[in-house]
């Protein structure tokens, strides 16, 4: 397998592991605000959310910048879709706060949970729509 192969591999992969690690953090959320309130679920979230937030760094291009195979995973088209879906993620996290600021204003959320629902928003959106520009490109 030549690295062009082995990086469209790999690049397949990454995106499925964040449509799994996007499901991970929504299901946790809601289970966070729902069903179990417990310190083990709000950490459990705060754990995925930092995770979540690594994977969409360029890490590659940081750590090994004169790799080969990175240099193809890193490329000029996955740093647009990176900047497209981060502006997802800032989108959906504006209209996150916004659906939830009325009810923040009226006590029937806590600061806590409007904070969890704009995190998740945020980067729940990013996440999905970096793995699906990537999915897309891969075809």
């Amino acid at each position: 397998m030549d690295t062009i192969e082995l990086a469209e591999r790999k690049s397949r992969a990454w995106a499925l592991m964040l449509y799994v690690l996007g499901a991970v953090l929504l299901l946790s959320q809601l289970a966070g605000m729902t069903v179990m309130r417990r310190d083990f679920v709000d950490g459990f979230w705060l754990g995925v959310a930092l995770v979540c937030a690594l994977t969409l760094l360029p890490w590659r291009r940081w750590l090994k910048p004169d790799s080969a195979l990175n240099r193809l995973m890193e490329d000029e088209v996955v740093r647009e879709h990176r900047r497209m879906s981060c502006t997802a993620g800032f989108w959906a996290s504006l209209a996150a706060a916004l659906a939830t600021a009325p009810f923040a204003h009226d006590a029937m959320l806590a600061s806590y949970d409007v904070s969890r629902v704009v995190a998740t928003a945020g980067l729940f959106a990013a996440m999905i729509s970096f793995a699906t520009l990537e999915l897309r490109a891969a075809r």
